[in-house]
């Protein structure tokens, strides 16, 4: 590069070492992974055997339970979606390891384990968890469908609403839910969290 009368011997030396950031880059090497066995391709969902055990291992790897987080549905006004969303919980934080405080994976409105995408799958805590399965389990019917397919409640039973991540319940609202739920445990009890 010519010489001008602005450049000193430090311009040089820093173009010298930064210039190669504007030099063409080498060929790439593509790598395929499946020939060079790196790690295993995720499978079709109908080519799964276990598609509950998989679905749920998936959302384990993308949505981590973190120490000390909060629940995802706290204070929410509409949460979890379906025919009967919940008022979340009152700030409860979860934890990633077994005990009273052990986050859920909640997959849903579609209840289909395969369908991880951001907004059908939440970190909750038990509470809201078991609150939200005792208001909507009963709205899914028959059998979990095919691997790959929603499972979404009945439209029989009226809309099924996306989750609400935005709209917040008043203080008096989750005091009168707790209230609620404090009143009526029995509707807790067996509770399938798992279908």
């Amino acid at each position: 590069m010519p010489k001008n009368e602005y450049r000193d011997e430090w311009d040089d030396v820093w173009m010298d070492i930064n210039m190669d950031l504007y030099a063409p880059a080498p060929e790439v090497t593509v790598i395929e992974v499946e020939k060079k066995g790196v790690g295993r391709p995720m499978a079709e969902p109908g080519d799964i055997t276990d598609i509950t055990s998989t679905g749920r291992k998936r959302a384990a790897m993308l949505y981590p339970i973190f120490e000390n987080m909060k629940c995802e549905w706290a204070g929410l006004k509409f949460a979890g979606g379906g025919v009967e969303p919940i008022i979340g919980c009152d700030n409860h934080i979860i934890q990633p390891t077994k005990g009273p405080d052990k986050g859920d994976r909640h997959h849903g409105p579609d209840k289909n384990v395969i369908n991880n995408s951001p907004g059908n799958v939440h970190r909750i805590c038990s509470p809201c968890h078991n609150r939200y399965h005792a208001k909507n389990n009963r709205y899914y019917t028959g059998p979990r469908p095919p691997a790959g397919e929603p499972w979404l409640p009945d439209p029989q039973y009226g809309e099924c609403k996306p989750h609400d991540p935005d709209t917040k319940a008043t203080p008096e609202e989750i005091e009168e839910n707790e209230k609620y739920w404090a009143k009526n445990k029995k509707l807790l009890t067996e509770i399938d969290t798992k279908d």
